[in-house]
């Protein structure tokens, strides 16, 4: 297995995320025609790396998914969920088990299901012992809330519930949300306030390149940086517009 050493200072994409504790509120944004699961994998990787705590919300993909990238990555998610410092929720995969349950997500009281989801997350997140490490609740992603036919009042209302748990000091918050309508955008520009950090991952203007997959835009406050990434099998590169054919070819 690759050895992790310092993600931060050796990864590519840690490098230019720099994330931290202090960043309590993380919202990344997936425009329509781009994939931001790049930028998740490598968050676990450095959640791992730090042996802090994770709680994983997975909406978008299975949990087979995240532990054949991490694979690549260097880390084991499996191994991690046995340890006890990761517990995955899977609210679809919930929803197919417990079809025709009474206190199961799919019900006709859209709050109801917010509130279910929501106490189930605030039960796993203080189920996690922390031993003085940060736990990260992370969302992957939001968007799938619509696949549940909840609407904007309800969402925004479930990332209400989702924030107050940063109002513990270990407790931090990352949200992933695939932005390609309307009410997307919406929910979009109420989380660009209250971030910390955000994160955009979107596409080329000018379609496909092959020397560029997309960009990666990391704000936090007014501080903004550009980058471009290029999507690989093994891994991903980053590199500031203009140092493409440099940084792939060196």
């Amino acid at each position: 297995m690759i050895s992790l050493g310092d993600p931060i200072a050796s990864n590519a994409v840690l490098s230019a995320l720099q994330i931290n504790s202090r960043d309590k509120i993380i919202s990344i944004k997936e425009k329509a025609n781009a994939d931001s699961n790049f930028v998740i994998t490598h968050i676990i990787k450095q959640i791992i790396h730090e042996k802090n705590r994770l709680c994983l919300v997975n909406f978008h993909n299975p949990i087979e998914h995240y532990q054949s990238i991490g694979k690549k990555l260097g880390y084991d998610l499996l191994k991690a969920v046995d340890d006890g410092l990761v517990k995955v929720i899977e609210p679809i995969k919930d929803i197919v088990e417990n079809i025709g349950c009474e206190d199961s997500y799919l019900q006709e009281n859209k709050e109801n299901i917010v509130k279910d989801l929501y106490f189930n997350i605030k039960d796993c997140v203080n189920a996690l012992k922390t031993d003085g490490k940060v736990v990260y609740l992370l969302i992957d992603d939001l968007s799938h809330l619509h696949d549940l036919d909840i609407d904007i009042k309800h969402t925004l209302l479930f990332v209400h519930y989702c924030i107050s748990l940063t109002d513990r000091e270990d407790v931090c918050f990352i949200l992933n949300n695939h932005v390609s309508t309307h009410t997307d955008n919406i929910i979009s520009k109420n989380l660009d306030y209250v971030a910390d950090v955000n994160v955009k991952v979107s596409s080329l203007k000018t379609g496909k390149s092959q020397d560029v997959t997309g960009y990666l835009n990391v704000r936090r406050g007014n501080d903004l940086s550009c980058y471009h990434y290029k999507a690989f099998d093994r891994g991903i590169k980053t590199f500031r517009p203009g140092e493409s054919i440099h940084h792939l070819y060196k």
